[in-house]
């Protein structure tokens, strides 16, 4: 379905609900649900991209992490903030791009109880070879959107970024 049919779908159901329940905030509800929905079909385009090379999104992302590196290498948990990963899912990862021959996993030479992961050339070539089919499909995505209109839209979600911070810091 359509994004914007689900949307209007979404829209009904929601007001329905606020019929029962005064206190709804449907129009930020619908804001979040579409963030959401927005972000699962930009996430769904970029698969497209990926998934003939044996790469899920979230692969890529770490793998993008490593060659933005200065090392090119960086550990499973530094890689977990960056890639908004949790460490189960993080481990997937890096057995995957392992398994693929697009890093190394190897103890840190000064703490043996770290791990780190280490792109291979392999990895630098693949990378190189899909940065520019992605930022292609990542220009067109957002090609509705004049320079203004994406540089507000950035500061709305820094904003929106900060609110939920703010609130995690104050939950104990």
């Amino acid at each position: 379905m359509p994004l914007l049919e689900e949307f209007a779908a979404m829209r009904e159901g929601v007001q329905r609900i606020a019929a029962m329940c005064d206190a709804l905030p449907v129009d930020e509800i619908m804001l979040a649900r579409k963030l959401k929905h927005v972000g699962a079909a930009i996430s769904a385009r970029l698969e497209a991209v990926l998934q003939p090379h044996g790469l899920a999104e979230a692969d890529f992302i770490a793998l993008m992490q490593l060659f933005g590196n200065p090392g090119r290498n960086a550990s499973p948990g530094e890689l977990c903030g960056l890639t908004a990963q949790r460490p189960t899912n993080m481990t997937r990862i890096a057995d995957a791009l392992v398994r693929k021959g697009l890093a190394t996993r190897t103890p840190d030479a000064r703490d043996r109880r770290r791990v780190v992961l280490r792109m291979t050339a392999r990895g630098e070539r693949l990378a190189r070879t899909l940065l520019p089919q992605l930022a292609a499909e990542v220009r067109d995505i957002f090609s509705a959107l004049g320079r203004t209109q994406r540089r507000r839209f950035d500061a709305l979600l820094l904003k929106l970024a900060t609110t939920i911070d703010s609130r995690e810091e104050q939950t104990p």
